[in-house]
């Protein structure tokens, strides 16, 4: 039964769901088209596909995998298919657990309650979308598929997702208003005749720290500021927010919402607070992020945050320790979130980069974060793809520096980086004899580019290498 449905939850996701147009609902009048209007209420659980076959019952989540063998709310699924004379079904729904104040539900409650045995009865699921009908695909429009939802399911434990339906823009800026402005939902979903869906949502404001930069040309618009050193503005910023084991956790750069004024003065600022790292991060132009103490922090709003993608992998983020003087150093790679429709709202001067103030609770409250599957999985071998050993001997000192570069093949484990630098630099008539640096990337080209920056700028003349 699984295997027979994996590959149908998977598509789901991939080709449905993960492609809803995400919309500000500020900006839904202008966005949203269409006449035959047909509006859900968003429900803040986990999505799942629910299929039914011939009396048994499973339930899948967006990877293929079972979320729980038994529940209570599977029972009432089967129990009004069957009554509905139904042979096979596989519906789209959302498992969430009911608020006790009678409030919005909450997806991080939905792990809890498969974790707990007094709360796993009371999990519901509400159907939203027919993915086949004995044996075949349902391509209906809403309005069929709503209805027909409503005709197999009438009880509370397995009840359809609310729908009104809407003539006009201002009707659904009415529902809007009523249901996510008043009472607090997560959002909408708007299907039209058409085959674009839309998800209109509010947004979500998250203090952060800037961890790194990178700067751009100036526009060809005039600007009362100065440009920032080196005559260039911020192109785009590197945002944190803090563990309460005291590690940053990267989760998003951008720059938008920032003016010519706001770019220049920032590089201004940012110029001044340079430190080492090794962790390094390319923009689209290819050229690393220059790293800063973490001193400032922002308040940026998000349209939506995605702790997996279409692709069905978990979203990783890279987890950072600041040790002062020895600037950022890699922890690894942890399960986390991508920020959509990021801007920049305004720079917080009240607040600092402490585990309090930008709290990683922000991200987790609003998406809790995927498990990582297989972290746990056999490791693959590293492959050594460039290793230099250069020797200078000065009466009786010896010098030796040696470089190497690897390919750890462990990227997908979530605790390692794709790529490893390590230089070691030994000096006998040294009294710290031995020094060793280390950079991480998730690119080939740009190891092999520190490799070769790093030899340059330690290898001079009177160097022999031993290996070339």
């Amino acid at each position: 039964m699984i295997q027979k449905y994996k590959q149908t939850a998977i598509d789901y996701k991939k080709n449905v769901a993960g492609k809803f147009m995400l919309v500000e609902g500020a900006k839904l009048r202008q966005r949203v088209e269409g006449e035959r209007l047909c509006v859900t209420r968003k429900i803040d659980g986990h999505m799942q596909c629910v299929c039914y076959d011939n009396g048994e019952v499973v339930m899948l989540n967006s990877h293929g995998r079972q979320v729980a063998a038994h529940l209570n709310c599977l029972d009432a699924f089967a129990k009004a298919v069957s009554n509905a004379g139904i042979s096979q079904l596989v519906v789209a729904a959302e498992l969430y657990l009911p608020a006790k104040d009678g409030g919005r539900p909450r997806c991080g409650d939905v792990q809890r309650a498969l974790a707990d045995e007094t709360l796993r009865g009371q999990l519901r699921l509400a159907p939203f979308d027919i993915v086949q009908l004995n044996g075949e695909p349902w391509n209906e429009h809403y309005a069929e598929t709503h209805k027909k939802l409503q005709s197999i399911f009438k009880e509370e434990m397995v009840a359809p997702v609310e729908m009104r339906t809407a003539a006009s823009h201002d009707e659904v800026q009415a529902i809007y208003d009523e249901w996510v402005v008043e009472e607090g939902a997560e959002g909408l979903v708007i299907h039209s005749e058409s085959s674009m869906i839309w998800k209109v949502k509010p947004r979500h404001t998250i203090d952060a720290a800037i961890i790194g930069y990178t700067t751009g040309t100036p526009s060809s618009q005039p600007s009362a500021a100065p440009l920032g050193q080196g005559g260039s503005r911020v192109r785009d910023l590197m945002m944190a927010v803090r563990r309460e084991d005291g590690c940053f956790q990267m989760f998003a750069h951008a720059s938008g919402g920032l003016s010519d004024d706001d770019r220049s003065t920032l590089a201004s600022r940012l110029a001044t607070m340079h430190v080492e790292s090794q962790y390094v991060l390319s923009d689209s132009r290819g050229i690393a992020y220059q790293m800063v103490r973490p001193e400032i922090v922002f308040e940026v709003s998000v349209m939506e945050l995605v702790a997996s993608g279409n692709d069905d992998k978990v979203r990783m983020n890279p987890l950072l320790r600041f040790e002062g003087s020895q600037g950022w150093l890699m922890e690894g790679m942890t399960p986390g979130v991508s920020a959509l429709g990021l801007t920049f709202e305004r720079e917080r001067t009240d607040k600092t980069p402490s585990s309090t103030d930008i709290r990683i609770s922000q991200l987790t409250d609003l998406c809790p974060f995927e498990q990582q599957e297989g972290s746990t999985a056999k490791m693959e071998t590293s492959q050594l793809l460039d290793r230099r050993i250069y020797r200078k001997v000065s009466g009786d000192k010896v010098m030796l520096h040696k470089f190497l570069i690897w390919k750890t093949n462990k990227e997908t484990t979530g605790r390692y980086p794709a790529y490893v630098f390590y230089h070691t630099d030994y000096s006998s008539g040294r009294k710290e004899m031995i020094k060793r640096d280390m950079a991480y990337s998730c690119d080939e080209a740009q190891i092999r580019d520190i490799l070769e920056r790093e030899i340059a700028a330690n290898v001079k003349k009177g160097w022999e290498c031993l290996n070339c």
